[in-house]
């Protein structure tokens, strides 16, 4: 498997795993601004855990969100066939092109066939090799393709936990148990992943839709 290939089935393994959201800063705590030279300005950090008392969280488990998200689900199979349809392809040209190139080379070396004859063929064997780099080309441009497509869906996803939110809670977290979590522990009834993946879904569905 090509470095492409191993490209596309890594982001395709992590989805939406890296997914981090934190929404608002704590009401009345977070005020105060700590300027720097660029004139941004950034909340205090929070040192007292008592002021942290009635902070209103929760969390969403990324694991659940890969498998529940229909968007992650349709995608995944289109970028996977169509992956498939052009390793295939790669596949058969490269044992074919090899075997004809070895076969040219002990044509060559054995001196038995007219030369305008070798050269038509190495002109042949040029141009299947020019094809062969379109199709690899074709492969890069998925990966590419894959990783803006996380990248949009990473946005989408982050842009409807703000309009679901809508001050609901101070700060939404990522939870997951296949990769390394920022959350140790998390109480199931701060859990909001089937409210958000319900929504996405319902948005997507109405995407799809207004394509077709």
């Amino acid at each position: 498997m090509n470095r492409i290939s191993i490209l596309i089935n890594t982001i395709l393994s992590i989805a939406v795993g890296v997914l981090f959201f934190l929404y608002a800063q704590l009401k009345s705590n977070s005020t105060e601004d700590n300027s720097l030279e660029s004139g941004k300005t950034f909340p205090k950090l929070i040192t007292d855990t008592a002021l942290l008392k009635n902070a209103k969280i929760a969390y969403i488990n990324i694991d659940s969100l890969n498998e529940k998200y229909e968007y992650i689900k349709d995608k995944s199979k289109e970028i996977r066939g169509r992956q498939a349809a052009i390793e295939g392809s790669l596949n058969s040209m490269y044992g074919t092109f090899q075997q004809e190139v070895a076969d040219f080379q002990q044509a060559v070396q054995a001196g038995i066939r007219p030369e305008a004859e070798l050269k038509k063929e190495e002109a042949r064997l040029q141009l299947k090799q020019s094809e062969i780099a379109n199709k690899e080309k074709q492969l890069q441009v998925l990966g590419e393709e894959v990783a803006a497509t996380q990248s949009d869906m990473l946005q989408n996803v982050s842009k409807f936990i703000e309009r679901y939110n809508n001050n609901k809670f101070d700060y939404i977290l990522a939870y997951t148990t296949t990769n390394i979590s920022s959350v140790l522990y998390a109480n199931p009834s701060l859990e909001i992943t089937n409210e958000i993946v319900n929504g996405l879904n319902e948005e997507y569905r109405k995407n799809k839709k207004t394509i077709k």
